[in-house]
């Protein structure tokens, strides 16, 4: 093998399919997921994980209170390269939105207005 490699060279193996190599791109590829919240008639719902990787993602659940977003909720959560869909409904503030960041990823949803809230 080792005389079939010299001959051949690396290119000529990788070429063939002999020889598997990752690319940078492929080594680095790690994306935060998270989802737009879905509103529906007796529930709220969103996604959030990492595609590609794993790893403990920061998030928050905030509230307008009065023109000013507060944090009413946040945590980190580790996911191994899975997205996990999140529910709620009463437990949740009346106007919110979430925030999540991994690594210098950050996404923020727009906010919406929970129908079913307590308040």
């Amino acid at each position: 093998m080792r005389k079939l490699m010299a001959a051949l060279g690396t290119g000529a193996m990788t070429a063939a399919g002999l020889l598997a190599v990752a690319t940078p791109a492929q080594a680095a590829t790690c994306t935060l997921v998270q989802s737009e919240i879905y509103n529906g008639a007796n529930m709220i719902a969103w996604s959030r994980g990492l595609d590609g990787c794993a790893g403990d993602v920061y998030w928050e659940i905030q509230s307008d209170d009065g023109g000013t977003w507060q944090v009413t909720d946040s945590g980190t959560t580790h996911y191994d390269d899975q997205v996990v869909s999140y529910y709620g409904d009463v437990d949740l503030p009346c106007h919110l939105r979430v925030y999540a960041a991994f690594g210098g990823q950050e996404r923020l949803t727009r906010p919406v207005r929970n129908n079913n809230c307590a308040g």
